[in-house]
Parts: structure tokens; C-alpha cells; sequence
């Protein structure tokens, strides 16, 4: 394993030599070229209406900062931090703060080849995102659920084979862009996009990590879009030996829709599904404490290109008899500094 680690990284060494020598001449007429900073962040005001004391309150979900810098025509470079409590899951997390680099990647694009190195953003649910649109009210299904990250430390490489179909192939740690690599095991993921005529676009990815114990996660996605008009997605997920416990399988669904009715105003909703497999010789699945259905549904205002503001119903019913549902009221906010 440990030879092919270094013959995959030997190679992409090489490549990026390559074409840095190729690409030094341009570099010295023009040093500094574009660059622009990041700023993003997400915050909302909630309220519970169906539970004994109906939490309320604001929250700062998200905050990120950074700059994107543009070398030449060709190489460019990110660095974003990410101001939040991505792993912490306890009930008062968000009442501290951490940060992290969610980004910090040299990037060569050229052509229909693309190449990535550092922490580098993942793929697996990044079309997902974007069909969605509602990132700063929630995550992905399979981001919610920890079924993958959205960065980690690696290498990716991304080839557009022509306007129907693109290919990804990624190496990366496997432990996410919050933690350190503390063993020798690498996630290898392989994916493709489809879009055979406008608007429609057809996703599948895979990957595999081994620590003892083989872990593979399949991502199957549909989606149909109009531009500023209209979205709508399908996703079935499916991982098995989560966490790398033997015989632990999880499959999440996803769908959801977004109709832009003027420029400024758009409805949207989603519903998620969630469950676990039931264990040999038990009774209930193996996660039943997390498994349920949610659904999102609201209307967003867009006063100006950088901000949205949106109005919202969220709830959670879990599958375990003793979990009490939940419901919730959100204004939800995202807004760019720059």
C-alpha cells in the first residue's frame, strides 16, 4: 500500500514540475495577478414550537475567511479558515469556537485538465450543494450525517472529457480537513459527471479506505436545473462499515427543489430520510438513536447579490419509540463581506 502511495504522489510531483517550468516565463511578466479576499458567513434566530420550553436563540453557524490568489493564467491558490465547531456534537458546542483551514490548496487548471494539492475541497456532495442552494440553512444530507467530509488533505485531479461527461479522481487522508493524519491508510475516490443534454446532470462516485476494516461510500445523484428559475435533485448515499465497524451500513435519501418565482423571491423544501441496518441477532438498527426523516420548507429573500435571507420550517422525526419530534421556526441569514 505504502508503494503505491508514493508512486501516486511521485507522479503528481511530476506533473506539477512540469508544468511549473512551463509556466515560469509568464509568471515573471506578471507576479501578481488577481487576487480577491473571502468572507462568508451564516447566522440565524430560531425558535422550537413544539417542545416544553421551545429553545430560542441566535447563532453564528459559520464563518469564513480568506483569499483566493491568481499566479498566472494557469496556477492559482486558496487559503480559506473556517470559523466554527465542525466536530464537536455536543448540546453546547456552538457556545465555543474553533478554527480550522478549510482550504489551503495550490491549484493548475488548463484546458479540460484541472489539478488540486493541499486541503483540498472533496466532491462527493459538492453538486449536491449546489443543486440545493441553501447551504447556510443546512448541510447535505451526507454532510450532516458524517458520512463524508468537504475537505481534507490530499491530491485531485479533474479531467473534462468533453461537454457531456467529467471525470475526478482523488487521494486524500481520509480524516478530514479538522484533524491530522495519524496513520498510514488513504481514501481513493473516483467519480463522474454526466450531462447529457442542458439543465439535466447525472452524478456517481465512490471511494474506499481501509483501517483493519474496508469502508466504501456510494454517492448516486439526479438533478435538473434552470438557470435562476428553477432546481430540483434526487440523492441515494450508502456507506458501509461506518466507522469502520464491521457490518455497519447507513443509506440516506435526499431530495429537494427550489422555484425562483421573480428575481428576488424563491420558495424551496427538502426531505431527507435516514437509516441504519439492523445488526445480526438484534432487534432494532444498529443507529436507531440518529435514524428518522426531516423536512425544510420556507421562502427566501434576496435584497441584493450578497445577501439571502430566508424564512423557514424544520423539522426531525426520529424512528426510536422514546425520541420525541422535533420542530422548529428559522430565520436563517448568509452574507458576504466582500
Amino acid at each position: 500500500m505504502r508503494n503505491k502511495v508514493l508512486t501516486v504522489f511521485l507522479l503528481i510531483f511530476l506533473v506539477f514540475t512540469g508544468m511549473m517550468g512551463k509556466a515560469q516565463d509568464e509568471e515573471k511578466k506578471n507576479p501578481f495577478a488577481n487576487g480577491q479576499p473571502i468572507g462568508l458567513v451564516y447566522a440565524n434566530f430560531h425558535t422550537g414550537i413544539n417542545q416544553g420550553n421551545n429553545p430560542a436563540g441566535f447563532e453564528i453557524k459559520r464563518a469564513y475567511l480568506g483569499y483566493e490568489f491568481k499566479m498566472n493564467n494557469e496556477f492559482s491558490s486558496k487559503i480559506v479558515i473556517d470559523i466554527g465547531s465542525p466536530d464537536d456534537v455536543s448540546e453546547f458546542s456552538l457556545l465555543r469556537r474553533f478554527a480550522y483551514f478549510k482550504n489551503a490548496y495550490l491549484q493548475y487548471k488548463k484546458g479540460k485538465f484541472q489539478a488540486k494539492f493541499g486541503i483540498i475541497p472533496l466532491q462527493q456532495f459538492k453538486l449536491q450543494e449546489t443543486i440545493w442552494g441553501h447551504r447556510y440553512i443546512e448541510k447535505t444530507v451526507t454532510d450532516a450525517q458524517r458520512m463524508a467530509s468537504s475537505a481534507d488533505l490530499g491530491a485531485s485531479i479533474d479531467f473534462k472529457l468533453n461537454d457531456v461527461a467529467k471525470f475526478d479522481l482523488t487521494m486524500m487522508n481520509g480524516e478530514g480537513y479538522s484533524n491530522l493524519q495519524t496513520d498510514e491508510s488513504f481514501k481513493v475516490g473516483l467519480g463522474t459527471t454526466i450531462r447529457p443534454w442542458k439543465g439535466l446532470v447525472l452524478r456517481v462516485y465512490g471511494d474506499v479506505i481501509t483501517k483493519g476494516i474496508t469502508q466504501t461510500f456510494i454517492v448516486t445523484f439526479i438533478g435538473y436545473q434552470i438557470k435562476d428559475k428553477f432546481n430540483i435533485g434526487f440523492e441515494y448515499d450508502f456507506t458501509d462499515n461506518y466507522k469502520f465497524e464491521d457490518n455497519n451500513d447507513k443509506k440516506v435519501m435526499s431530495t429537494y427543489a427550489s422555484w425562483d418565482f421573480n428575481e428576488k423571491f424563491q420558495i424551496f423544501g427538502r426531505y431527507d430520510f435516514v437509516t441504519s441496518n439492523i445488526l445480526e441477532g438484534e432487534d432494532v438498527p444498529w443507529d436507531l438513536a440518529t435514524d428518522g426523516s426531516s423536512v425544510i420548507v420556507g421562502i427566501q429573500y434576496r435584497p441584493i447579490s450578497k445577501v439571502k435571507i430566508a424564512l423557514n420550517y424544520q423539522d426531525w422525526y426520529p424512528y426510536a419509540a422514546n425520541e420525541s419530534n422535533l420542530a422548529f421556526i428559522f430565520l436563517n441569514f448568509e452574507f458576504r463581506v466582500w
